[in-house]
């Protein structure tokens, strides 16, 4: 990688920080461009280099929280069974998003997904890191005999993040009313008692 692309990265990456704080401190539709600018440091010619839009500030945030989803699965925790693993991911997964991304930014994001048919539907893409390690741990559980064999893995998958998207919608609706954390996870302890062996 040459130095102006080196450059060029470290100034996206200080972009996307600096909008992601700012996000957290005063909620999305409060925070301008200029704003984001002025506080990385950056010009607005800086800014639509990488972004053509605020919004699509949001898709290259997803990164972060994929990067955050990696870092827990490499942790160095010991687990009984994968039951555990696949319930600590999930359990990670509502903390994060209450308390690293927030109420405001999770309501832009998910708006974001349905407003519009030419969106990039990247909540939904398979390549996330949360599909591939989720993927592999029901994969996991069925080989060892935790899980049933009755749905696929894919399946499987796909039930638990209906069940937690539905949470997060749902505590964006009510405006963060119930605490994402605790509540999602009665869901998905009812979800994963259905899949036991």
């Amino acid at each position: 990688m040459n130095k102006r692309t080196q450059q060029a990265n470290k100034t996206k990456k200080r972009i996307i920080d600096c909008a992601r704080k700012l996000f957290l401190e005063k909620g999305y539709s409060n925070v301008s461009v200029d704003e984001i600018i002025r506080e990385a440091g950056s010009s607005k010619g800086g800014f639509y280099t990488h972004f053509k839009t605020k919004e699509q500030l949001i898709f290259s945030m997803v990164g972060l929280v994929d990067e955050a989803y990696l870092k827990f699965s490499e942790s160095e925790r010991r687990y009984k069974n994968t039951i555990e693993k696949i319930y600590l991911l999930m359990e990670y997964v509502f903390e994060f998003m209450e308390k690293e991304i927030g109420l405001d930014f999770m309501s832009v994001i998910y708006s974001s997904q349905i407003k519009a048919q030419t969106t990039n539907r990247f909540l939904i893409s398979p390549e996330r890191e949360y599909y591939r390690r989720l993927e592999m741990l029901t994969k996991e559980g069925q080989k060892n005999g935790e899980l049933s064999t009755e749905l696929p893995s894919s399946e499987m998958v796909a039930i638990l993040t209906t069940c937690a998207r539905g949470v997060i919608y749902d505590w964006c609706l009510q405006e963060g009313a119930f605490q994402l954390r605790s509540y999602g996870m009665k869901v998905i302890g009812i979800v994963l008692n259905q899949f036991k062996l």
